[in-house]
């Protein structure tokens, strides 16, 4: 398996990002410049797994879709992945999980991505 460093783990042309705890603007924007960095460099299938986050806030969710945004932008993909059910509460109500998709687990969300290096239909 591969290593995570740094709350990242590179799997082949994808990136996992593993955010901790409370998602506000801090841990966002520091979310935001990791992404950041990993498209900077052409990886732009990203799968953001919230399975060590406990809670998001409007400013870390406003964060994300900037975030959702950049990615799509740049014609890469975004899944999530470990989202536990108040965070789900909170993406259902502004409307997330309707433009993202979400897995249980992050090996669930690469599969879908496929190793192919195409784009998922928007």
């Amino acid at each position: 398996m591969e290593e995570i460093l740094n709350g990242c783990r590179e799997v082949g042309d994808s990136v996992v990002l593993y955010p901790l705890n409370y998602i506000n603007g801090i841990e966002g924007e520091k979310l935001e410049e990791v992404c950041d960095t990993f498209l900077a460099r052409g990886i732009k299938k990203v799968v953001i797994d919230f399975s060590k986050t406990d809670i998001i806030n409007s400013i870390g969710v406003s964060i994300l879709i900037g975030i959702i945004e950049k990615i799509k932008a740049s014609n890469g993909v975004v899944l999530f992945s470990g989202l536990s059910k108040v965070n789900v509460e909170v993406f259902r109500i502004v409307g997330l999980t309707k433009l993202i998709p979400a897995f249980t687990t992050d090996a669930d969300a690469l599969e879908e991505m496929g190793a192919s290096g195409t784009q998922l239909g928007t």
